[in-house]
């Protein structure tokens, strides 16, 4: 069976001119662009160590990936791996989304020739303040840069294509990336609004098509999503085949009728799989998934009801990106003669994606405009609206305040409830609930009314698939990594005993077996980790800020949330007489009084005070810390020692573990007339200043 795809393999990179925009494809086998690399980053264990003890326990869990403790890959460390780089010439290097949910992006390659698929991001843990998205690490991508030759993008979700602004740029300027149509047509959108689009590097490709991809030949399948347009792919190359399903359900009866392409997994299952990768998300969900047809009967059904009954306006929520769901709410909306109005700018986006693919549910021009909902008898609309999760700016999260221009809630609205409470997410959406209640709409929500479906396979579509295609190796992908372990141990009920589970940064590697009939039973054969490396987490702040979790000041940023922050400000008192110099050589004489003396001024933010008597406290405190000093004490030791007096003493008053920024400086020793330093008055804003700041 490899022999045979060896054969088909070079036969078929011919094929690939015939693809829409694939005609300067690079052949699979011909050389790579370079045969240099630049040595990819690494920490001692010791300095990881300290770093994990650093962080919150999410934070540790979400990096846990980041494995280090191999040198750079030279000859020496072949040497240290054996035979293995040269015995496994099929690699596997996660960069995100292995025991994660988010921020799928992987190298896949033979030998030294690697093609990446998808460049996602993922959305931060509620710790991660003022963090916009967590980025797989595009500095470890740009060091491989000479290595990948082409991105793949599976489908349009963010956690696929999210992170494409900051990883292209980090990409060989020579490596194309290649999407299905209607995917390619949201990542267009998003690489025009950061000035990244290129016609001529950006490739549209066909679900199925076949092509050459980097050092293999690929042949894409269409497999079922919550999104349109999805596809797998097989990676075939002379020394065997890859599978990798992309995110994928088996629905048999979808609601635009594009089903899973079973033949396509029977065939390669016949072919022969050296290496299967799947999506693990719902593994511990028995059973089979609802079909999105279900779906699209039950809004049907309630819409119905509603509209016979004589109810007012219906409101429904969703995920923008569901183009099925909205096909299903707009067949609806016609059924009982309504007019439908999105509000939220990401439906609308999609919906023109989709419209100008060839996969959009309906013509974006038949929707009422916002402003002109107004024109409308309630009886005659239907409202889909974003804010599903509650997010902060969200339509429906801003109505149930009464703070949304362009929908006001009335007590006889119908709110239809289409999409499923992300955890960690369950607290705000039940408290966008209750003020959506306490305002009076009748409210469709929970798996009771069938208005949601997953679109990840539940556990037997899992099995079915792995005993439809009896790879010889099986690698969980696409999870947390109690659903990677829980994957692997059904890959291992279905006869696969040749699988594993891995962490981002870890590389494996799959020597193939010859002879298709040997499923997993040979001894000696398997998934073999080649290398360790050490991939960061990315964060980026919004704009142009992205560094990893210390460098964007995250712990920092929950300290300062959870216990204040207090700038006390010093001017350290310095006689007439004293010798001029260099700020931090000058030496701090004794003032008048034979002691060290500083002028205190302080502000808070985030924090209790009293009224400003625990500032005026903590300004004490601030003095008596400077006159125990020595005269001669630098102003960097100044701050230290009044830095760590203030927190001891925030501890004892508050039991906080309060910020405390010192900033020391040199004044001119002025005293009032008894003798006693001047404080100066005012500022400090809400934490109020000097002796008496509140």
């Amino acid at each position: 069976g490899f022999e045979r795809s060896k054969g088909l393999g070079m036969a078929a990179c011919g094929r690939a001119s015939r693809v829409a925009g694939t005609a300067s494809l690079p052949a699979p086998g011909s050389a790579s662009r370079s045969t240099q690399r630049s040595a990819p980053r690494r920490r001692s264990p010791a300095c990881n160590a300290g770093r994990a003890r650093s962080q919150p326990k999410q934070r540790r869990a979400r990096e846990s990936g980041a494995v280090t403790g191999s040198d750079t890959i030279d000859d020496a460390r072949r040497t240290d791996f054996g035979d293995l780089y040269t015995e496994n010439p099929l690699r596997v290097l996660p960069i995100g989304g292995l025991g994660e949910i988010g921020m799928n992006c992987m190298l896949i390659g033979h030998y030294d020739r690697y093609i990446m698929l998808d460049a996602g991001l993922m959305f931060p843990d509620h710790d991660e303040l003022g963090i916009a998205r967590v980025l797989p690490d595009v500095r470890f991508i740009e060091s491989w840069a000479d290595k990948i030759e082409a991105l793949l993008i599976t489908h349009g979700h963010e956690d696929h294509i999210g992170a494409m602004p900051w990883v292209v740029p980090k990409l060989d300027p020579s490596c194309k990336i290649y999407a299905s149509p209607f995917t390619m047509e949201l990542v267009q959108r998003r690489m025009v609004e950061h000035g990244l689009w290129d016609p001529d590097r950006f490739v549209t490709i066909g679900v199925p098509a076949t092509f050459g991809l980097g050092p293999f030949e690929c042949e894409t399948f269409r497999v079922t999503h919550s999104i349109p347009d999805c596809l797998g792919m097989m990676l075939r190359c002379e020394d065997g085949n890859i599978l990798h399903t992309g995110d994928w359900k088996i629905d048999e009866s979808p609601i635009d009728g594009l089903v899973l392409d079973r033949a396509a997994f029977e065939r390669f299952g016949k072919e022969g799989v050296s290496l299967m990768m799947s999506d693990s998300t719902n593994v511990l969900s028995p059973g089979r998934t609802t079909s999105e047809s279900d779906v699209a009967a039950s809004i049907m059904q309630k819409v119905t009801d509603f509209h016979q009954s004589g109810g007012q306006r219906i409101i429904a929520t969703q995920f923008a990106s569901n183009q099925h769901r909205i096909r299903a709410m707009k067949q609806a909306c016609d059924a009982v003669g309504r007019k439908m109005a999105f509000i939220g700018p990401s439906l609308t986006t999609y919906l023109e994606a989709g419209w100008r693919s060839g996969f959009g549910a309906f013509d974006p021009s038949e929707l009422v405009a916002p402003g002109d909902i107004n024109n409308y008898a309630p009886n005659e609309l239907f409202v889909v609206t974003t804010g599903s999760q509650a997010e902060p700016r969200a339509a429906l999260n801003l109505a149930s305040e009464g703070a949304s221009r362009n929908l006001k809630l009335q007590p006889d609205d119908f709110i239809l409830y289409s999409a499923k409470c992300i955890p960690g997410n369950e607290k705000r959406v039940q408290k966008m609930m209750n003020k959506i209640s306490l305002l009076g709409p009748k409210i469709a929500m929970g798996r009771g009314d069938c208005l949601h479906t997953s679109g990840h396979a539940y556990r037997e579509e899992q099995e079915e698939i792995i005993r439809m295609v009896q790879p010889q190796h099986f690698l969980p992908v696409h999870g947390e990594y109690a659903f990677l372990q829980e994957h692997a141990a059904l890959a291992r009920q279905c006869n696969v005993k040749h699988t594993t589970v891995i962490r981002n940064g870890q590389m494996v590697g799959v020597k193939p077996m010859r002879n298709i009939s040997e499923v997993s039973s040979s001894a000696g054969k398997g998934i073999s980790l080649l290398d360790k490396y050490d991939v960061d987490t990315l964060y980026n702040d919004g704009n142009k800020g992205v560094g990893t979790a210390a460098e964007m000041a995250i712990d920092e940023r929950m300290t300062i949330a959870c216990n204040g922050v207090i700038v006390c400000s010093l001017e350290v008192i310095v006689p007439k007489k004293a010798p001029k110099g260099g700020e931090e050589v000058q030496s701090i004489e004794k003032t008048s009084k034979g002691k060290l003396r500083a002028r205190v001024r302080m502000t808070s933010r985030s924090m209790w005070t009293d009224n400003g008597r625990v500032l005026r406290d903590l300004i004490r405190v601030a003095e008596g810390s400077v006159a125990k000093l020595s005269p001669r004490e630098r102003l960097g030791d100044v701050e230290r020692v009044v830095s760590l007096a203030l927190k001891n003493a925030c501890w004892k008053m508050l039991k906080k573990r309060t910020e405390v920024i010192c900033i020391a400086f040199y004044g001119d020793g002025r005293t009032d007339d008894n003798g006693t330093v001047v404080r100066r008055k005012g500022g400090g804003g809400r934490g109020g200043g000097g002796r008496g700041g509140g």
